[in-house]
């Protein structure tokens, strides 16, 4: 493993990613935020992209020390506008790090696009009860608002884990179990974009 520190936007991310590395390259990261301020943590949560500016001199340290910088965010609503904003940031602030855009560092999206496109197959029929759901409420009204999808994303795993109080925990962004191949495709050639970046700083499993 190269030595680097991975920044990324919220908790749901967090936890995906360390299974993610976990899962591809039996390797542990240690997690934490950017409240926690602790001097080991390997895999950070900034709370927000909004949050860059507070890991500046950070980044900066972390160079100095020839760790690398790692920032894992969100494409959300306009990819080249955030890969813009990002290497703007780079320039102004004189900072190095490499990025990864979700869902796949090429189109608009984010965590739960990726998240959606890397299910079990064999539960593919929830998600095709949630579509009729999203078609049945455009029949009431083009204007009605249809549900988030994080609310796609709990409503996938809510009917696949038990009735339990200590089931359910399992629902939560912090609680999910990325390698539970029940759920989730790990290998899907769809995480091969960011399989293929984190590969620069992970020794490969094979």
């Amino acid at each position: 493993m190269n030595k680097c520190k991975i920044y990324v936007e919220g908790i749901a991310d967090r936890k995906f990613i360390a299974d993610f590395v976990s899962f591809h390259y039996n390797i542990s990261l240690i997690k934490g935020s950017l409240i926690e301020n602790k001097q080991n943590e390997n895999l950070i949560e900034t709370g927000g992209k909004d949050n860059i500016g507070k890991i500046i001199t950070e980044l900066q340290r972390n160079t100095f020390q020839k760790i690398k910088n790692v920032l894992i965010f969100d494409a959300d609503n306009d990819y080249n506008k955030r890969k813009r904003e990002l290497q703007d940031f780079k320039k102004k602030n004189k900072v190095d790090f490499d990025f990864f855009l979700f869902p796949d560092n090429k189109v608009v999206g984010d965590l739960e696009d990726l998240l959606i496109n890397i299910i079990n197959l064999n539960n593919q029929k929830i998600f095709d009860c949630w579509d009729s759901y999203e078609t049945c409420l455009r029949s009431i009204s083009s204007k009605m608002t249809l549900p988030a999808k994080k609310t796609k994303v709990y409503a996938y795993l809510e009917p696949l884990l038990g009735e339990t109080k200590s089931q359910k925990e399992k629902i939560k962004e912090a609680n999910r179990d990325y390698t539970n191949a029940k759920h989730w495709d790990l290998n899907n050639e769809y995480l091969k974009p960011l399989k293929d970046f984190l590969d620069k700083y992970f020794n490969v499993i094979s």
